[in-house]
């Protein structure tokens, strides 16, 4: 991560993703701050308006019932504001005790002065025409007065204050002149619905205010961990799947333009990285690579075009060989098997006169002898014909040159003269030939081949099989070919040697050319087929597959 933040992109980034935040923060959590005084402040404020309504229904309560006598107090002096509008202010009772009458501002404010002695609030009645001094109203009051007399539908003034250093809620609310209020106010010449005054609450406000502070500080710190939280989230993630890549690709980039450049003297650091604007090297280098792309893609076509001339012209070379080739083979075979074709017809001849005619001079022994030898010449020229044949038919085979002289025959009579060209070699052993052939297929294609590619195989099985072994021979349809499948007791083909045994010259003991199965493989692929090896767990299994004709 540390080396992610060296990126332009990942600084860039980071700056406008806190400017984001701070805006998509900063004005919810300010926004929370003003409904949070306001909750508190509203609160207050009803506070306030209970106490509001307490003192009306108290002063209504007076009123109604003109005023309330209570018991005189060494301290409590008459109201001389009574006796200005000629009432009765004070009365003896039975008792010898003496009650003096008192009016509703006159009771408010002893409850006014009672709730302070108290520390929970005061209130006092003020008006722009006070009689009592102690109604005189403050600025804020004559301000709020004023306010009422001007906007007859107002009804309340409310703000903050500081008073002894203390913050109190003050709340002024106007009073109404009622009817029972002229008995006392009437003089003053008001009349009933004026705006006599107004009642102004002090609510202390210090304790609410800090807890506004309070929760103004656990919102900050929520707004603090909130962006630290989305900022170590947001970063991490785009880290991880931004930022991270784009460091790799740019270091990779700015390596690869490093090799590219004529200065190699001085190699970029870690710690001095040549990177100046990210997402612009991505683009310029992409878009270099294409450049590059496409001249190299011109240079390849051009290198293309000439390389399609030399190999045309390689090919023709190579095709004249291959005619030149097939023209050697042809004449070659024809000039080789000539001479010893007549070489076996003339060792015939002379086996068949000196021998089968019994001519000549010479003893017994010597007729053995010379009968001894001319079989043994006789074998070998045989075996050097077959040799030559197969070794010519390879190469046709792999120089594409291979014909066939195909006609129709049974599979099953095939099999039937195969077998019966073997009973020398099956017969010392006694062997049994299972043959399971299902239907009668018939095959197009060319039977001296397809008698020479069964022969081997049921020489090598007859070869490998045990005195008094059974021979299976099963040939069956698979899609639209026969399959020929010849499977011995014996003892099997080590896997190691399974890829080997269709190699030419490949042998497994003494004897033979090690060309049988290579020679079998290329006439059955000359006919479109296959031919393979199956693993079993005893003996061999061999297999070969020739298109089948359709009837």
């Amino acid at each position: 991560m540390l080396q992610s933040l060296r990126l332009k992109v990942t600084q860039k980034f980071l700056l406008y993703l806190n400017l984001i935040l701070f805006i998509f923060l900063f004005f919810p959590f300010l926004l929370l701050f003003h409904y949070l005084e306001k909750i508190f402040t509203e609160q207050v404020r009803k506070q306030a308006l209970t106490v509001y309504h307490q003192i009306l229904l108290t002063r209504k309560w007076i009123a109604d019932h003109g005023g309330i006598y209570v018991e005189k107090l060494p301290w409590v002096k008459e109201n001389p504001y009574l006796k200005m509008v000629g009432e009765k202010t004070k009365i003896f009772t039975r008792e010898g005790g003496i009650l003096i009458k008192e009016n509703p501002a006159l009771v408010t404010r002893q409850l006014s002065e009672l709730a302070r002695e108290n520390k929970l609030y005061w209130f006092k009645i003020t008006s722009l025409r006070y009689i009592n001094p102690a109604n005189k109203p403050d600025p804020l009051e004559e301000e709020a007065l004023l306010h009422f007399e001007r906007n007859k539908k107002s009804e309340e003034f409310t703000k903050i204050v500081t008073i002894q250093n203390q913050l109190f809620f003050r709340l002024i609310k106007p009073l109404y002149t009622e009817k029972p209020c002229l008995r006392c106010h009437a003089r003053q010449g008001y009349a009933e619905g004026d705006i006599r005054g107004a009642i102004s609450i002090f609510i202390p406000f210090e304790d609410t205010y800090k807890k506004i502070i309070s929760y103004k500080f656990y919102t900050v710190i929520s707004f603090i961990l909130l962006w630290l939280s989305l900022n170590i989230g947001i970063l991490v993630i785009s880290n991880k799947f931004i930022f991270t890549p784009l460091y790799c690709i740019t270091s990779l980039l700015n390596k690869l333009r490093f090799l590219y450049t004529s200065n190699r003297c001085s190699k970029p650091t870690k710690q001095d990285p040549t990177f100046t604007n990210e997402w612009s090297t991505l683009l310029e280098s992409i878009n270099n690579f294409l450049k590059e792309i496409n001249y190299y893609q011109e240079q390849m076509e051009e290198k293309i075009k000439e390389a399609t001339k030399e190999l045309k012209a390689q090919t023709e070379l190579l095709q004249k060989l291959l005619d030149h080739k097939s023209f050697i083979i042809s004449n070659m075979a024809h000039e080789i098997k000539t001479p010893l074709t007549s070489v076996k017809g003339s060792i015939d001849f002379i086996y068949h006169y000196f021998i089968e005619r019994e001519l000549g001079n010479g003893s017994d022994l010597e007729r053995e002898k010379l009968k001894e030898f001319l079989n043994i010449c006789r074998k070998n020229i045989q075996r050097l014909i077959q040799l030559f044949n197969m070794l010519v038919d390879l190469e046709k085979h792999e120089a594409n040159l291979l014909e066939l002289d195909k006609k129709l025959f049974s599979l099953r009579v095939l099999i039937e003269e195969v077998l019966y060209s073997l009973r020398g070699l099956s017969e010392p052993k006694e062997l049994v030939f299972q043959v399971e052939v299902e239907g009668n297929p018939i095959l197009e294609g060319d039977y001296e081949k397809l008698f020479i590619v069964l022969t081997n195989l049921l020489s090598n099985a007859i070869k490998y099989s045990p005195h008094k072994g059974t021979i299976l021979i099963k040939a069956y349809p698979v899609n639209s070919k026969v399959k020929v499948e010849v499977k011995d007791e014996g003892i099997g083909i080590p896997p190691e040697e399974a890829e080997k045994i269709f190699t030419k010259f490949y042998k497994k003991g003494e004897g033979g050319f090690g060309l049988g199965l290579a020679i079998a493989k290329a006439y059955v692929e000359a006919h479109g087929g296959q031919i393979g090896f199956i693993p079993c767990e005893r003996g061999a299994c061999f297999y070969f597959e020739i298109p089948q004709k359709s009837v």
